[in-house]
C-alpha cells in the first residue's frame, strides 16, 4: 500500500502561520492522511502540522535587526536543513518570509531534489527584482495572492498561479455595526515586537490627542498570538488604560465594531479595507534599515491597499511623518469628514471586487497536489 505524502511547511511570521494553517487544512481534507510538518506557530500546530522549531523566533523588523538575531535564525536553518535531511519530504511549501526560506531553505531543499511550492510569494515586484532568477530557478510553481502578482511573474517565465487571497474567507460574511454610533478606533501596531515597540507609542500618543477632541473614542488593540499582553500594556501610560482595551481575537472579528483604524503597514491594512473600515497606514523602522530600503524599494507606496488600487486611497506616513500631530491630522480629515470618510468607503469596496471570490487555500491546495502528482 503506498505511503501516504510527507508534505513541509515553512512559515515564518504570525500571519505565514494564520495562511499556512488554513493551507494545513485544506490539504488535509483533499488529501486524507497527507502527513504534515515544519516551521510555524501555533494555529499550524493546531491544525496538524508538527513543528520542528517556532516561527516566533524567527520574526525580525528591517534589515539591520537581523544581526541581533542571528543565532536564532542559524538554530531555525539547521533545524530545518536537518528535517529535509532525515525525510526527504515528497513536497516543500514555503510560505512568504524570502530572507530565510528563498536563501537558507530552498537553495538546500533544491539541491536535495525535493519539489517546492512558494505560497505567498516574496514581494519581489516591489524591491531586490534579482530575486526573480533565483525564483525562477529554485521554484517549481508561485502561488500568489495579489492580482497584479500574477502578470509580473509570467514577465519573467515563472510558473504562477492566482489563486486568489486568503483573507477573503475571513470577510464572506463581514458586518459591520452602525458606524454612525460606532466611536471605536483600531490601533494595529503589528506582530512583531520590533514594530509594535516603535509604533505603539506613536499611535497611543495620537490617540490621546483625538481624544481631546473627540472624548467619545475608545480605542481597541488586537495582540498577536506570539505578543504577550503585558508587552503592550507597558506601553499604555496608566492614566489611559481606561479607555483601551486589547483583544485576543481574529482581526476580522474586532473590526467589526470599529469605524476607522491607525494600522501598521502589512497584512492588516488589507484586511481592514476588506472591513471597508477607513484608515491611515503608518510605518517606522530602525532609521538605518529604511535608508537602504528607500534606495532599493521600486513601488510608489507601502500599503496593499494602495498597490492594489493604483492609487492613494488611505494616507500613508513613513518615518518622520509617521508622528502622532500628523497622525491626528489625518484623523480629522477623513473620520470627521463624512464625504471624505464615504468616498474613501466607496474606494476600499471596489478594491475588494478586484481580489475576486473566497477559496484562496483550497485553489493553493489543489494547486499543490497537482504539483505533487507531477513529481509523483
Amino acid at each position: 500500500m503506498k505511503k501516504p505524502p510527507h508534505l513541509v511547511i515553512v512559515a515564518g511570521e504570525d500571519s505565514g502561520d494564520f495562511h499556512g494553517a488554513n493551507l494545513a487544512t485544506a490539504l488535509q481534507r483533499q488529501s486524507p492522511g497527507i502527513k504534515l510538518s515544519g516551521i510555524g506557530g501555533s494555529k499550524m500546530e493546531e491544525s496538524g502540522v508538527e513543528l520542528i522549531f517556532p516561527s516566533s523566533r524567527l520574526a525580525v523588523i528591517g534589515l539591520t535587526e537581523v544581526l541581533g538575531r542571528i543565532s536564532d535564525i542559524r538554530a531555525g536553518r539547521k533545524a530545518i536543513r536537518e528535517h529535509l535531511l532525515k525525510i526527504r519530504p515528497d513536497l516543500l511549501i514555503l510560505i512568504d518570509f524570502p530572507g530565510f526560506n528563498l536563501h537558507l531553505v530552498a537553495p538546500f531543499a533544491h539541491k536535495l531534489k525535493i519539489p517546492i511550492v512558494y505560497y505567498i510569494s516574496p514581494k519581489v515586484w516591489a524591491w531586490r527584482q534579482g530575486r526573480v532568477a533565483t525564483i525562477n530557478r529554485l521554484i517549481d510553481r508561485v502561488l500568489v495572492i495579489l492580482p497584479f502578482e500574477k502578470e509580473f511573474f509570467e514577465q519573467h517565465n515563472v510558473a504562477v498561479e492566482y489563486v486568489g487571497n486568503p483573507l477573503l474567507d475571513d470577510f464572506a460574511s463581514f458586518k459591520s455595526l452602525d458606524r454612525r454610533q460606532n466611536h471605536n478606533i483600531a490601533l494595529i501596531p503589528g506582530s512583531r515586537r520590533g514594530e509594535i515597540k516603535c509604533l505603539l507609542p506613536e499611535m497611543i500618543t495620537a490617540a490621546r490627542l483625538y481624544l481631546r477632541e473627540q472624548p467619545e473614542s475608545r480605542f481597541l488593540i488586537p495582540v498577536a498570538p506570539s505578543i504577550a499582553f503585558t508587552d503592550i500594556e507597558k506601553l499604555i501610560p496608566a492614566n489611559f488604560r481606561e479607555y483601551v482595551t486589547l483583544l485576543r481575537q481574529p482581526l476580522a472579528t474586532l473590526l467589526e465594531d470599529v469605524s476607522f483604524a491607525l494600522v501598521t503597514s502589512g497584512t492588516a491594512t488589507l484586511e481592514t479595507a476588506l472591513a471597508e473600515i477607513p484608515m491611515v497606514v503608518i510605518y517606522k523602522i530602525n532609521q538605518l534599515s529604511y535608508l537602504i530600503g528607500k534606495r532599493i524599494i521600486k513601488v510608489p507606496f507601502i500599503s496593499l491597499v494602495n498597490l492594489i488600487a493604483g492609487k492613494e486611497i488611505v494616507p500613508e506616513l513613513i518615518q518622520t511623518e509617521a508622528n502622532p500631530e500628523k497622525i491626528v491630522r489625518q484623523m480629522r480629515a477623513i473620520r470627521d469628514h463624512k464625504p471624505s470618510y464615504n468616498r474613501t468607503v466607496q474606494d476600499l469596496q471596489k478594491l475588494k471586487l478586484r481580489l475576486g471570490k473566497p477559496g484562496a487555500a483550497q485553489r493553493a491546495a489543489a494547486a499543490i497536489i497537482d504539483e505533487l502528482k507531477k513529481h509523483g
